[in-house]
């Protein structure tokens, strides 16, 4: 019988498909798992509106999300909040101060909205020329800043409520030398977004200790379930502390090479529907 009592999904790239959509066989496979008796948490570099849209198209609700990284948790039936991990006034601060050092602007994010400003454009706009793309700066709850004075009254709006930051450069070798002069600081955790083979890159920011490994270990303490009950599947960088956390941690087939060396088992990509392809093989064989 399966042992596991929560699956911890990563959303882009995992749980979504290449269209940016949950498939009806994941859809599926995510409610015989809760039938099953085991409880779902969303892990996400996400914030909540973006990811109640991908909730809306689970064939039953999860019970749980954990967003930014790990910066936060929540309950969704109801919206009970039970974590909060986010940047400081301080931390704020010094990002501001690596964007006017490399001459770029940050997205910033909270629970309900993301603002960003003009180097997010122009990735979205590189990004778009290869193919889609899963963001939509048109969308409900993002919001465009166009000046340092904006960005400054905005820091002053959403003091002690910003959850994550997300810096991008069109020159890959730019956002490691970011990381770098981030690193110096011994503020943050830092999770690099590599794409098209190495051609794109930005780097998401939280408070040090602060990841999607820990918000979900936080989470299981809420909950009175151990780490070793817990399977999380994922694809990225920002998802390797919860696979090495988790008691089975699966990689897809569309992880980087690194991701499915860290993890314990990998399943099929997410064109092929690896979430059901996994909850099918290690929870509900488990469980016939």
């Amino acid at each position: 019988m399966s042992n596991h009592k929560l699956l911890a999904l990563d959303l882009d790239g995992t749980l979504l498909g290449p269209t940016s959509r949950v498939s009806a066989a994941n859809a599926r496979a995510v409610r015989l798992a809760q039938q099953a008796g085991v409880q779902i948490a969303l892990c996400t570099g996400r914030n909540l509106t973006e990811s109640r849209v991908f909730n809306s198209q689970l064939e039953a609700p999860a019970d749980w999300i954990v967003i930014a990284n790990g910066a936060a948790a929540e309950r969704l039936s109801d919206g009970v909040q039970l974590t909060f991990d986010g940047l400081d006034r301080q931390r704020c601060e010094a990002i501001f101060a690596v964007c006017a050092q490399f001459d770029t602007d940050p997205c910033l994010y909270t629970g309900d909205s993301l603002y960003y400003g003009r180097e997010f454009l122009r990735f979205l706009e590189e990004i778009r020329k290869r193919g889609t793309t899963a963001l939509d700066e048109t969308a409900d709850g993002y919001f465009f800043i166009d000046s340092w004075d904006k960005w400054r009254v905005l820091l002053d709006k959403e003091d002690g409520r910003i959850l994550k930051a997300i810096l991008h450069d069109l020159n890959p070798k730019a956002v490691d030398r970011m990381m770098q002069t981030l690193e110096q600081t011994g503020l943050f955790e830092l999770a690099p977004s590599v794409m098209y083979g190495g051609a794109l890159k930005n780097v998401e920011i939280n408070c040090k200790g602060v990841h999607k490994g820990q918000g979900l270990a936080q989470l299981a303490v809420q909950l009175v379930i151990g780490m070793d009950e817990v399977m999380a599947i994922g694809d990225s960088d920002n998802d390797l502390t919860m696979l090495r956390m988790a008691g089975l941690g699966v990689a897809m087939a569309n992880a980087a090479p690194h991701i499915r060396d860290a993890a314990d088992v990998c399943t099929g990509s997410n064109a092929e529907d690896g979430v059901a392809q996994a909850v099918e093989r290690y929870i509900l064989e488990g469980n016939a």
